[in-house]
């Protein structure tokens, strides 16, 4: 019968693991980054591996420098019940990026259900960590993720987002679940900015898009405007339109003296 190798970080491991926690986070804190690494790579079952990373006051450099497949493997132990959403926001934005491309995407499609997963974790997640996280994730990702959760209903869609009078509180905003309106609390809180850059992205929008809404919104305006002259022309009796009054009179070779002169 072969014995299992058992490598030196293994057994810091299960001695660490074994200690009373108070005992534990000393002794875990004394070893440098590296060790700290070697051990919690040694630990081949996911949640005690999870455990280590709590004996240190803040473990998001700790979590940063694991490799993503680690790090999915923990936080795939919890999702769903809402413990994952303790380490999503120490992840860096390079392993969120990795790890969406893994478990969203399924043969160049979104999967919705892993994706409503991971949005029910998000959404879980403390506010200012949750802010300070979508701050540093990229834009095109988190886009990716909120699109078809939420409208707006407005025809000058582009024109009110470059404006800045729309935010998560607007009665334009038709949310499809909470758990997309928090996130969007949250970029708010992070950044107004964010939030204007992430609405272009999840409905596709560009400059050339708000140039056109311009346009369309002058055109309208100038047609409610002649509407409105129209009426007044035609309570007030007067038959005559302004536009045929500008064709007959050149006001450019009007020469107006003043009463001095006459």
């Amino acid at each position: 019968m072969n014995n299992l190798t058992v490598s030196e970080p293994q057994i810091e491991s299960d001695t660490l693991l074994s200690m009373p926690i108070a005992e534990a986070e000393l002794v875990f804190q004394g070893y440098p980054t590296n060790k700290q690494l070697e051990i919690i790579s040694a630990t081949r079952d996911p949640r005690k591996r999870e455990e280590l990373y709590y004996f240190v006051p803040d473990c998001t450099e700790l979590i940063q420098l694991s490799s993503t497949e680690d790090m999915l493997q923990i936080l795939s132990t919890s999702l769903g019940t809402g413990y994952a959403s303790i380490l999503i926001p120490c992840l860096s934005s390079d392993q969120f990026e990795e790890m969406m491309d893994i478990v969203v995407w399924k043969d160049g499609k979104l999967d919705e259900k892993s994706l409503d997963i991971w949005l029910f974790e998000l959404s879980l997640c403390d506010d200012e960590d949750l802010s300070q996280f979508l701050y540093r994730i990229d834009i095109g990702i988190l886009a990716s993720m909120l699109r078809g959760r939420f409208e707006i209903n407005s025809d000058f869609l582009a024109l009110m987002i470059e404006s800045g009078t729309i935010d998560p509180s607007s009665k334009e905003i038709q949310f499809k679940d909470e758990r997309s309106k928090h996130i969007l609390d949250a970029v708010w809180a992070a950044d107004e900015n964010l939030f204007t850059r992430l609405l272009y992205e999840v409905f596709g929008l560009d400059k050339e898009e708000l140039t056109s809404e311009l346009s369309t919104s002058l055109e309208r305006a100038k047609e409610e405007r002649d509407q409105r002259v129209e009426e007044r022309d035609r309570r007030m009796g007067i038959q005559v339109t302004e536009e045929q009054i500008l064709q007959t009179v050149d006001l450019k070779k009007i020469d107006l003296k003043d009463d001095k002169d006459e």
